[in-house]
């Protein structure tokens, strides 16, 4: 009875000790901006944005995610203040698509110049990360265990935070609106929303990524393929958080039409959605890179900023 009760002990103590550990800061380094990088904003941005960009702060982070140590980098503005937050979910998978400088400058400080504090993990397994990333599984841990990271960050005002995601990243950010209703707003770009779909289209993803990467892929493939697809359970994502979703019409590494089949379930389901499809734009809505942003910073300055409240989506009118 007593090595019972000693074993039960320990286990007890080792299991709260994991659990306390998610989201605890290991380290957090400021580090700058290449000079190739910050030239560069004033060739693709007005001499306002730049200058904003230039005023902001750059960490790379380690935190604990399922008791893995994660890399993170935040984007956080220069002076003192209550700043909203954005969760950034990046696409790709291991090293490709990885946050480098060039991408935390030019898309993720472009955020932050916003006024908002920006924060996006690598995923477990990159960036010199521990674990292995399950695109789509476990690795969803490692997007919400930012919300106590957050909490540590001088100036984050985290009753207001936010979230985006492109690619890849568009799934996981519709996996946190399944497993959460913490978020104001949500903001999509060519978001994988059937990954049915994917596999008919680009087999290669089915071999090299999904087969790599999933657990047990071989043995569950059904399963696997409709827990990181929103078509089969968009009711079940938060309507509290509105939704913005883009799309470029020549898109081929995420069909628009994964993103035409979700927007009419969430219709369907009454879940606050503005879908806007990009003619001739391609992954990363290039063609219209001011447009995006201009949206994006629209949608969460109403709704996250703000705290604007819900649109009527009940029939009315004459």
């Amino acid at each position: 009875m007593k090595n019972i009760l000693l074993s039960f002990l320990i286990f007890g103590a080792t299991f709260s000790g994991y659990a306390q550990t998610d989201g605890e800061i290991v380290e957090r380094k400021e580090f700058f901006l290449p000079d190739s990088v910050t030239k560069a904003f004033q060739n693709s941005n007005d001499a306002g944005t730049t200058a904003k960009i230039h005023k902001l702060r750059y960490y790379r982070i380690v935190y604990y995610s399922d008791g893995l140590k994660v890399t993170a980098y935040s984007i956080e503005p220069g002076e003192k203040g209550n700043y909203p937050c954005i969760i950034s979910n990046r696409g790709g998978n291991r090293d490709f698509g990885q946050w480098n400088p060039v991408m935390i400058g030019r898309f993720l400080g472009r955020i932050a110049s916003w006024d908002y504090i920006v924060i996006a993990s690598q995923y477990r397994g990159n960036d010199g990360g521990e674990g292995i990333e399950e695109f789509g599984g476990k690795d969803i841990n490692d997007v919400f265990n930012l919300i106590p990271v957050l909490a540590q960050i001088p100036n984050a005002d985290t009753s207001r935070i936010g979230m985006e995601g492109t690619s890849r990243g568009g799934m996981m950010t519709y996996l946190a609106l399944k497993k959460s209703c913490r978020f104001k707003a949500a903001v999509v770009t060519a978001g994988m929303a059937n990954a049915f779909n994917i596999i008919s289209s680009r087999p290669e993803m089915e071999k090299i990524v999904f087969s790599e990467l999933i657990p047990e892929y071989s043995i569950n493939k059904e399963m696997s393929l409709k827990e990181r697809s929103a078509v089969y359970w968009a009711e079940s994502m938060c309507s509290q958080t509105p939704l913005l979703i883009m799309h470029g019409s020549s898109d081929w590494r995420v069909l628009p039409s994964e993103s035409f089949e979700l927007v009419n379930k969430l219709y369907q389901y009454k879940h606050p959605t503005r879908f806007i499809l990009y003619e001739r734009a391609d992954h990363g809505i290039n063609e219209f890179r001011e447009e995006r942003f201009a949206e994006m910073k629209r949608h969460f300055d109403y709704y996250l900023r703000d705290g604007k409240k819900l649109p009527d989506l009940e029939p009315h009118g004459k």
